[in-house]
């Protein structure tokens, strides 16, 4: 071969060198996120099919105990619910982010006027009705539901993942998890009280079944809600009419009380008209002082991170001979 032959066919290998180079450079330097896609559907606690943004970026959350689940995962958003159900950390860190009003009527103007990606609601009546002007806006919303314990794990686990934050979600739940457990293991092998759970106002009282956000704690510490006995269960609902004259039949060891308001003196009228009911003065709770108030933070709304305290303090009520962590 001549000389000239081996100067063209070396600056031929050359060139193929450097643009399989460059091609390789090319091929690294685009992100591992570009392996997918940029929206994905998923299954809402409604049962909708929802296509949402795989990393939205403009989220409006409609009520408490979804917004503090976000933001412990990292997130942040652009509208909040006007509400002061929030830890102190999570107010300090929305103060200045703007409200769309209360969790059972927002705003919708002002929710499309912030141009949300994605708006996290919860699976209620009240947010179902403003899924057409969503749809027609073209904004996704997913409803989502806070009812028990897992549904806490389940939710930290999908919002880390929205906020590309897995890692700081996955030690926020181990938190969780070892306290639940230390709790759990410490009422285990003692004598299972009755109780029943009273949620009301000054209208109307309703008892919380296991498919309530308290009555699944209750039963995750062993005790015996009456709510779950008999035709007074509800089937699949987390709530059913308080009947005062099958409370004094069932005679449970503790009552426990949650109230819509977190105003003290309201509290402490709903109680005494409750301990004060002739049906219920010989209760063995009433007369053993066993009618707790329990927090509004803690059981109003779903209280998130919070769901340890919130086990402790029921434990507590319920163990009060063991030592609660």
């Amino acid at each position: 071969m001549s000389q000239h032959s081996n100067r063209i066919t070396f600056g031929m290998i050359g060139l193929l060198l450097v643009v399989s180079i460059l091609f390789l450079l090319k091929g690294q330097a685009q992100p591992a996120d570009n392996q997918a896609p940029a929206r994905y559907q998923v299954t809402d606690s409604a049962g909708r099919q929802v296509e949402i943004p795989r990393r939205p970026q403009r989220v409006i959350v409609l009520n408490a105990s979804n917004l503090e689940l976000f933001y412990a995962v990292g997130g942040t958003v652009v509208g909040r619910p006007t509400t002061e159900a929030l830890p102190e950390a999570v107010k300090a860190a929305v103060r200045q982010v703007p409200a769309i009003g209360i969790t059972p009527n927002p705003n919708i103007e002002q929710i499309v006027a912030l141009r949300p990606d994605l708006i996290l609601g919860v699976n209620m009546p009240f947010h179902h009705n403003l899924i057409p002007v969503l749809n027609k806006a073209g904004i996704p919303i997913l409803l989502q539901a806070l009812e028990n314990y897992q549904q806490i794990i389940d939710t930290l686990h999908f919002y880390g993942e929205l906020t590309g934050q897995p890692e700081q979600a996955a030690a926020v739940i181990a938190g969780i998890e070892a306290r639940y457990e230390t709790v759990v293991k410490n009422t285990k092998n003692h004598p299972a009280p009755k109780v029943v759970i009273v949620w009301g106002s000054p209208e109307s009282f309703h008892m919380a079944t296991a498919r309530s956000f308290t009555g699944d704690l209750v039963k995750r510490l062993g005790a015996v809600n009456v709510a779950d006995a008999g035709d007074h269960s509800g089937g699949q609902m987390g709530y059913v009419p308080l009947s005062m004259e099958y409370v004094a039949k069932q005679n449970p060891d503790k009552i426990f009380l949650i109230t819509h308001s977190p105003d003290e003196k309201t509290n402490g009228k709903i109680r005494n008209d409750l301990v004060n009911h002739p049906a219920w003065r010989g209760l063995k709770a009433v007369a053993t002082n066993q009618v707790h108030l329990l927090p509004y933070n803690l059981f109003a709304v779903n209280p998130g991170t919070q769901v340890g305290e919130a086990l402790t303090v029921l434990a507590g009520f319920l163990y009060p001979e063991v030592t609660q962590p």
